[in-house]
């Protein structure tokens, strides 16, 4: 299954010119291109908007994000190693928090939280959001003991992206939860976050 036929075009409308993602994001998706498409296939993903790499931590238009996350995840889900567009949009947001973590700001994050303490990491995710993108508001619920709510305003990426970064962060703190999100149009969502 693919994304309704508009869905980019929605998306790309609701991006003012000042959205802006950190590079670390590109990379992360070009990596997980070049790792499952090869590196023909990712230069060709990458060159109608970068002629190399992006630099991790430099700001780059928010437009640009949503196109490579859009191409990239099409061109993943006809190998069919990803069944549908959708996980493989999953596939770049857990690409993404791999690209956080390896950083030194995830490191550093990664140290202060420890393993196994997804409140710690999760209390934390309006924090690491902002440092990688410049739109868009969050907010950090206990609803009960294992469970939490993100409430994303004003962000234009697909619920399946969040939910592939916040499932790929309970893994990297070695735990076993479940991310569900549940879209209000294309600017909102709510993700709830349980885990055993």
């Amino acid at each position: 299954m693919a994304f309704e036929k508009n869905d980019l075009d929605q998306r790309l409308a609701l991006v003012r010119p000042e959205d802006t993602v950190r590079g670390l994001i590109f990379n992360a998706v070009l990596l997980l291109a070049e790792r499952q498409l090869g590196p023909d296939m990712a230069s060709r993903l990458r060159e109608p908007i970068f002629k190399r790499s992006p630099v991790d931590f430099f700001s780059y238009p928010a437009v640009d994000a949503i196109r490579l996350l859009y191409s990239t995840s099409e061109a993943l889900a006809r190998t069919g190693r990803f069944g549908t567009q959708e996980e493989a949009v999953r596939a770049c947001g857990a690409a993404a928090v791999t690209g956080f973590f390896s950083s030194t700001v995830g490191q550093t994050l990664t140290r202060l939280i420890g393993k196994g303490d997804p409140k710690r990491l999760l209390s934390n995710a309006p924090t690491a959001y902002s440092t990688l993108v410049s739109y868009g508001r969050r907010e950090y619920t206990v609803v009960t003991e294992r469970h939490v709510r993100l409430s994303f305003q004003g962000d234009m990426q697909p619920v399946q992206f969040h939910e592939g970064v916040l499932q790929e962060a309970l893994k990297a703190i070695q735990c076993k939860g479940t991310v569900v999100g549940t879209p209000h149009g294309y600017f909102a969502a709510d993700y709830d976050i349980v885990w055993e």
